[in-house]
């Protein structure tokens, strides 16, 4: 994704910087200040300073933090500080510059826990599935019989996972869920819908597969058809609102559609791999984003 953007920025001919966390200090450093509501300073990048007065805008791709390469000189403790250092001082830096940042660090807390994004998304008028977090084993059996046995198990975190349908071959690796609380949801049939917002535009895509999760569609031996779609008009202002709401410029919301016309939101997610479903698409999601960061504003 990082490289699509690069590319074309290049193509426009337009000026850029690409800061890599892993680099700071050694290949750029970031200098600002506060004075009187306004921020000035300046970006070292290599030899080069860009003034912030100049710059239009930020898209940042990616907050976990970065692993570093070690100096040989350097001992854990040392390497671990400079981890903390660089991670604070780009949030930092990207929650308080004073331009259009898709999106700010501040905006991506509620990836973190799917259960409060839930409660996020519920907000916004879309049906949540029957969800239960628990570290003991017989609640999830509880759960699984009281869901007529159909459920789905995945990560709480922002970390990727692969949903799953749990089975009662699952049952003899409860145990598990002792040391690792476990999100199980009821299992919603339907029609997956993946929205990308971009400013005030939408691009939703359509995806038809037999497969739980229809990323991993492949690994099931399942097919996949992805298309571009329209939502109704009511259900577009939803995801719009809920990404306004979430602080979000750039989101990619997955829904499904019930067979009875229902519409789910499982989450929102602040740096969504767009590429992959425009490639299916032809949608100009890349294209919206390039477009916004050129003009620096919604």
């Amino acid at each position: 994704m990082t490289a699509y953007l690069c590319a074309r920025l290049c193509a426009r001919d337009e000026r850029f910087v690409l800061l890599d966390a892993r680099g700071y200090l050694r290949d750029f450093d970031l200098t600002w200040s506060l004075a009187d509501g306004g921020v000035d300073g300046a970006i070292r990048a290599g030899a080069s300073w860009v003034g912030l007065d100049a710059l239009r805008s930020i898209c940042v791709r990616w907050l976990d933090l970065p692993e570093l390469p070690r100096e040989a000189a350097e001992t854990a403790e040392e390497h671990g500080a400079r981890v903390h250092e660089a991670f604070q001082a780009i949030v930092a830096f990207a929650d308080t510059v004073p331009v259009l940042v898709v999106s700010r660090p501040a905006s991506f807390g509620s990836n973190s826990s799917k259960p409060y994004q839930q409660q996020l998304v519920a907000r916004y008028g879309f049906s949540v599935p029957r969800t239960l977090v628990t570290t003991e084993p017989e609640e999830a059996r509880r759960f699984y019989e009281e869901c007529d046995r159909r459920v789905i198990y995945k990560s709480l975190s922002h970390r990727r996972s692969i949903v799953r349908r749990m089975t009662p071959e699952d049952f003899d690796r409860l145990h598990a869920v002792r040391h690792c609380p476990t999100q199980f949801q009821e299992y919603v049939p339907g029609v997956d819908i993946r929205v990308h917002t971009v400013g005030g535009d939408l691009f939703p895509t359509e995806i038809v597969t037999e497969a739980t999760d229809y990323r991993y569609a492949g690994h099931d031996g399942a097919s996949r058809e992805m298309r571009a779609a329209t939502l109704p008009p009511e259900v577009a202002e939803r995801c719009l609102r809920l990404a306004d709401g979430a602080g979000l410029v750039m989101s990619g919301i997955d829904l499904r559609r019930s067979p009875a016309g229902e519409y789910y939101c499982f989450e929102i997610n602040p740096t969504p791999g767009f590429t992959f479903y425009q490639r299916y698409t032809g949608q100009r999601i890349g294209e919206a984003l390039v477009d916004l960061l050129c003009r620096g504003a919604l």
